[in-house]
């Protein structure tokens, strides 16, 4: 076999290959990528902006004598620790996030405002929940409570897309929805920024807390001298801010305005137990946004990148194939035409 026609076979085999990549990458291969990864542990801190602290209500002037105590301006701090245990397979898998809210104006266990270990296990391709159901723990001596869930929590689905979703809010223990608001960028990197805005949520009718309903004298939640009986409810709002990086559905920065206060009329709030605003600290967001911008990229090269790279390799190695069988055939008919010339020429 000549040296032409087996650059030809050569050429037209890789040309084959890579077209056949071409075309596994966005479907068998994309399959594969698109999966939460199960090595998953990270650590998050969200806080107050200096200068800006909430209002903290103190829980043991809820039973000491005298009035009930609420401190402003305290520096707060929001930490949570998420990893993934078992149940997960390659179908699946559970996170666990263990978080505290502390105050920093105080040491130790005196800075400590809850603690809690939430579990959901998740569909690894849509970030949905799905069997066993989640369970949330608040207390070190109780045990944690069965929480079935619907929405969103702790990454959204890949290729997200610029609409409205529903993320499942652990304060409230429900779900609400999450209106997407504006395409931006973060160090280059293309975000999706959602919103999910919660109002009133009477927290007696969905979580289990001695606190959802009070009964104080009149006196002690500030309402004049009387000692007639008061009962008022615990009641939620927030605005939470998330930010999405859509091709691999990561959460790369968050914002939020817990509110949580005593009323009788939920419009007309009259005791702060718990008020801030917190974001996401400088730090985490760059990790965040680096680790979102490491998973884009590999599935960019299963879904854009790589399929574009194997249809030029593919198309220019088979057009050197057809070229190379011309030369050869052109090659291969030169010594005839000799012949025929010679021929005539006698």
């Amino acid at each position: 076999m000549s040296r032409v026609r087996v650059a030809m076979c050569v050429l037209a085999g890789l040309g084959s290959f890579a077209i056949v990549v071409a075309v596994l990458l966005p479907t068998l291969v994309y399959d594969r990528l698109a999966v939460t990864p199960l090595d998953i542990a990270a650590t998050t801190v969200a806080t107050t902006a200096e200068g800006a602290g909430g209002e903290v209500l103190d829980s043991k002037t809820i039973a000491g004598p005298g009035p009930l105590s609420i401190a402003t301006d305290v520096p707060l701090v929001l930490q949570r620790y998420l990893t993934v245990e078992d149940p997960s397979d390659a179908d699946r898998l559970t996170f666990q996030a263990g978080a505290t809210v502390r105050r920093l104006d105080r040491d130790a266990d005196a800075g400590l405002l809850t603690a809690s270990v939430d579990r959901v296990t998740s569909d690894r391709r849509t970030g949905m929940p799905v069997e066993p159901a989640g369970s949330l723990q608040t207390t070190v001596d109780s045990p944690a409570v069965p929480l079935p869930r619907k929405g969103l929590q702790y990454r959204f689905p890949f290729d997200t897309q610029p609409i409205t979703y529903t993320v499942y809010d652990a304060t409230a223990w429900t779900s609400f929805e999450a209106k997407f608001v504006e395409e931006l960028t973060m160090e280059g990197l293309p975000i999706y920024h959602f919103q999910s805005v919660v109002t009133d949520a009477d927290l007696s009718t969905t979580t289990q807390s001695p606190i959802n309903s009070v009964t104080l004298p009149a006196s002690k939640w500030g309402l004049g001298d009387g000692d007639e009986p008061v009962t008022m409810k615990r009641w939620y709002s927030n605005v939470r801010d998330i930010y999405v990086e859509p091709t691999s559905g990561s959460l790369v920065w968050g914002k939020e305005t817990p509110y949580q206060y005593f009323a009788r009329d939920p419009k007309v709030p009259e005791v702060t137990i718990f008020k801030a605003s917190l974001a996401l600290d400088e730090t985490g967001r760059l990790e965040q946004v680096a680790s979102a911008r490491d998973a884009a990229n590999k599935l960019a090269w299963s879904t854009s990148r790589g399929p574009l790279l194997g249809y030029a390799v593919g198309g220019v190695c088979l057009i050197g194939a057809v070229a190379a069988g011309l030369i050869g055939s052109r090659r291969a008919r030169s010594p005839e035409l000799e012949r025929q010339r010679a021929d005539a020429a006698q």
